[in-house]
């Protein structure tokens, strides 16, 4: 017979919507604010905020700055249209969804000060996935139902007073034959458990979340400061690759691929963890294979190689199994 599924906390509920309705007026505020970035408001906005600290020590100048907001814009508007999505998995008992939340949740925070409300929406999104991390949702979330705890028992009725032992009868019973019996402990014990996440597994997460978070805010700022002044950069690669006859065009094209390209994939690696936490099996696979193509480019070699290794341990390799063979 199947066995019913633990009924979704009231916590929970308002939760998810909030963060559903939270990212849609996100975006939606996020469209408002690019539709009218050339204003004659938005300019001084960003001007003032250019000339006062600590925006003076960014070094850029209005149309910089103008490229900045809207890049931090756009960042907006697609974390939070991923959130309202991750946000309606998260109602249907997703803990994937929950912790692609959590990690979306600190760029649109971040992102959300830029907005004209003063980041009131991004921060009742984030408000709200942090709520689902508290109980009883996280037992839902793990399919664990508890149960409600019993009323007080009444008294018992008080017993009636033994009648008078003859000792005399006692003393005339024969003697045993055998020793007393005594209760034996039960022997019995349920299925096993299921089997603990390995350390390996554990460290190698850790490992690519951190590295992946690393080489995503890098990126992302050097594509900020690159969409704000592409001169500096085309002038500087000139200057420490004068051998090399490239065009401005064509470097500044390089220069914005690689940067895409390596957040992109550091996000996918970063999902593709999420996923061997969960223990699915292609994922360890494909973390393997990501990790060992990082070997070959700019991102840490040390985190890709040791990430590489605590998945091919005996027992992380038993674990990813453990729930094919299960």
């Amino acid at each position: 017979m199947e066995q019913a599924k633990p009924a979704r906390p009231p916590q929970v509920t308002v939760a998810g919507w909030m963060v559903v309705a939270g990212s849609v007026l996100v975006v939606l505020s996020a469209l408002d604010q690019g539709a009218g970035l050339h204003s004659l408001d938005t300019r001084e906005a960003v001007q003032k905020f250019l000339a006062d600290p600590p925006g003076d020590q960014l070094g850029l100048s209005l149309q910089g700055g103008l490229m900045a907001f809207r890049v931090l814009l756009t960042v907006a508007a697609v974390t939070a249209a991923a959130s309202a999505i991750l946000g309606y998995y998260a109602l249907q008992r997703s803990k994937a969804a929950r912790m692609a939340l959590t990690v979306l949740a600190v760029p649109l925070l971040l992102t959300g000060f830029s907005f004209q409300s003063g980041g009131v929406f991004p921060a009742m999104v984030a408000a709200a996935v942090v709520m689902m991390w508290f109980q009883p949702g996280r037992d839902w979330f793990n399919g664990i139902t508890r149960p409600a705890t019993p009323a007080a028992p009444a008294p018992p009725p008080t017993p009636p007073e033994p009648a008078p032992v003859d000792r005399d009868r006692l003393l005339a019973l024969p003697p045993p034959t055998r020793p007393p019996l005594h209760p034996t402990p039960y022997a019995g014990h349920a299925a096993a458990a299921r089997a603990t996440r390995p350390a390996s597994i554990t460290w190698a997460c850790v490992i690519t979340w951190t590295s992946t978070v690393t080489v995503f805010v890098v990126f992302a700022l050097t594509l900020v400061q690159f969409l704000a002044t592409p001169e500096v950069y085309v002038d500087e690669f000139h200057r420490q690759n004068p051998e090399l006859s490239i065009s401005d065009s064509d470097l500044k094209t390089l220069l914005l691929v690689l940067s895409i390209v390596f957040m992109v994939w550091s996000a996918l690696a970063a999902g593709l963890a999420v996923l061997v936490w969960r223990r699915v099996a292609w994922a360890a696979v494909a973390l393997g294979v990501s990790a060992a193509l990082a070997c070959l480019t700019l991102v840490p070699i040390v985190a890709s190689v040791a990430t590489g290794i605590l998945l091919l341990r005996p027992e992380a390799r038993a674990w990813m199994r453990g729930r094919d063979a299960g």
